[in-house]
């Protein structure tokens, strides 16, 4: 029997993981997208948690997106298609989705990292990989002797733990960074010296915690670094900062053009480049639309650049 997605009422379904995790620019993208496609081309995974209320497994992105496209257009945005979690079938279901989304996210190929950077999106694939194979070796050892298991627990953890500390010093720069190694090293002793005096079960929420605790730290770091490479719109000269800009931050140029077209047109001398000027740039029937320059790349703009007071 093959699982058929049904169409859910968006404002019926709930997220554990908040909304500031995701890039607003993304989501207002991708619901603008949902709403010509007039759906998702991947259904949320849901599990029934009350009487037409659901909670949200897996595709935490593509509800919040849903959730943007409804604000867009409530009467077009108002359902999205999920499979629905429930019944005698939960737990397996449930499993099928973890697995999948491991492989999923250990398959994933790095980007291109520029010499001398910190990639900071492949720290974080590297720390979910490295971790999940010792949650797994610890789940797998549950027949031998609990002093044997402890035992190999700790000789699994240890190796791990190295491995993770090797890739550190490959994705760290080894000039002008001695700090952050030395806060880097130290959050992983702290680790390696926790999980090895505590239970088995202890370790695995540990290992759980930690993960996302380290997450959350790349994705606030992330931004802070986007902040510090904001473009100065006034002094900006090609199209090709702009573009550099947008796929630095959005990994597309798309858009790229049309923004460099409403800045040129702003800074002529009898213009004034300002967001309020921008704006009505996007505004059909305005005298001074630029054609293509959207709500959509207007937002990116600000996201990408900055006009000093």
């Amino acid at each position: 029997m093959l699982l058929s997605p049904e169409f859910v009422l968006v404002k019926e379904i709930t997220s554990n993981v908040p909304r500031s995790e995701f890039s607003e620019s993304d989501l207002e993208q991708a619901a603008r997208l949902i709403l010509k496609a007039e759906g998702t081309i991947q259904p949320l995974v849901v599990r029934t948690i009350g009487w037409e209320s659901y909670e949200v497994v897996d595709g935490h992105f593509e509800y919040y997106a849903a959730v943007r496209a409804k604000e867009i257009n409530p009467r077009d945005g108002e359902r999205i298609g999920a499979f629905i979690i429930e019944g005698d079938k939960a737990k397996v279901l449930e499993e099928q989705v973890e697995i999948f989304r491991n492989i999923s996210s250990l398959s994933e190929e790095p980007t291109t990292q520029e010499e001398g950077t910190i990639n900071l999106s492949n720290l974080a694939k590297l720390l979910d990989k490295k971790f999940q194979p010792i949650i797994t070796k610890l789940d797998q050892i549950n027949t031998l002797s609990p002093t044997d298991s402890q035992f190999k627990v700790n000789n699994i953890i240890e190796e791990k733990l190295k491995n993770i500390e090797s890739k550190f010093d490959q994705l760290v720069p080894t000039t002008n960074i001695t700090e952050i190694e030395e806060i880097l090293n130290n959050q992983l002793e702290v680790i390696r010296q926790k999980i090895s005096n505590i239970s088995k079960q202890e370790a695995l929420s540990l290992l759980a915690k930690t993960q996302t605790a380290l997450n959350r730290q790349v994705k606030a770091i992330d931004r802070e670094s986007n902040q510090l490479q904001r473009i100065n719109l006034l002094t900006v000269e090609t199209e090709a900062e702009i573009k550099q800009a947008f796929k630095r931050v959005f990994k597309s140029t798309a858009g790229g053009t049309e923004a460099w077209t409403a800045i040129k047109y702003w800074q002529k001398s009898d213009k004034k480049l300002t967001w309020e000027n921008l704006e009505k740039s996007t505004k059909k029937g305005n005298q001074d639309k630029i054609q293509r320059f959207s709500d959509g790349v207007y937002k990116k703009l600000k996201e990408i650049g900055y006009i000093p007071d």
